[in-house]
């Protein structure tokens, strides 16, 4: 539903005249996806009376985001770090009135985008807000990346969520965005979404708990590896994606 009333409001503003044309301010991050010449991109795009669009498409590298012919997939977060032929993610649906509350997916969808399949599960809004909480803000001074997580050291916590103090903090990637500084290739800050669901068959949500990291000292994106991270692109004011 939530697409729909998106797709309705977008061919409005884009259709009457001043309205969502020319320049837009849009923030767009890039996750390569090994083993192929495509990304999976994150954006937010805002325009005339102040249309925001956002979401997630599928681009080869080469090619400029438009705004006006982007494909739009059906994801909130991933569940796993994206591969040539699959991405696996997750994302939300009202409930009904007095449904009690559902923590495992409630249906599931695939579609194709190239050679690229995307398989959605779709979970009870009311029971992802329910285990969709917390919010933590850090500073770290170092990091060590593995395959398939990111480990961050020698914290400063500025948030209470009653955690104890912690000298380390184990992040699952794929849904984790590096903003870069305007001016240089310095990391700004580092918004995960720590999606954690049970691997017991059922995927059933157990957390997600928000984290802005900021690094101590002056850190460069590229110590960072393009697998399972997004990376923010300058692209802010935009006039080359319209």
């Amino acid at each position: 539903m939530k697409y729909l009333i998106k797709l309705i409001f977008a061919i409005f503003f884009l259709s009457v005249p001043g309205c969502g044309l020319g320049e837009w301010d849009l923030s767009l991050y890039e996750q390569k996806i090994e083993g192929t010449s495509k990304a999976l991109y994150k954006y937010d795009a805002w325009g005339g009376r102040d249309t925001h669009l956002f979401g997630y498409t599928i681009l080869d590298t080469t090619q400029k985001f438009d705004i006006y012919k982007r494909n739009e997939l059906s994801i909130h977060l991933l569940t796993e770090i994206p591969e040539k032929n699959l991405i696996l993610a997750m994302e939300t649906l009202p409930n009904k009135k007095d449904e009690l509350e559902i923590h495992v997916p409630i249906k599931t969808d695939q579609t194709k985008i190239g050679k690229i399949s995307i398989k959605t599960d779709y979970y009870q809004s009311k029971g992802y807000s329910q285990k969709a909480r917390g919010y933590v803000e850090m500073e770290f001074d170092s990091f060590i990346e593995t395959r398939d997580s990111i480990f961050f050291y020698d914290l400063n916590e500025f948030t209470h969520m009653n955690t104890g103090h912690l000298d380390s903090l184990k992040i699952k990637k794929g849904n984790v965005y590096i903003a870069r500084k305007a001016l240089n290739d310095t990391i700004l800050r580092i918004s995960i979404d720590n999606l954690i669901i049970s691997n017991d068959g059922r995927k059933s949500l157990i957390s997600n708990v928000k984290y802005n990291l900021k690094p101590k000292y002056p850190i460069d994106i590229s110590e960072f590896s393009n697998y399972g991270i997004f990376k923010s692109k300058n692209t802010m004011p935009n006039t080359v994606y319209n």
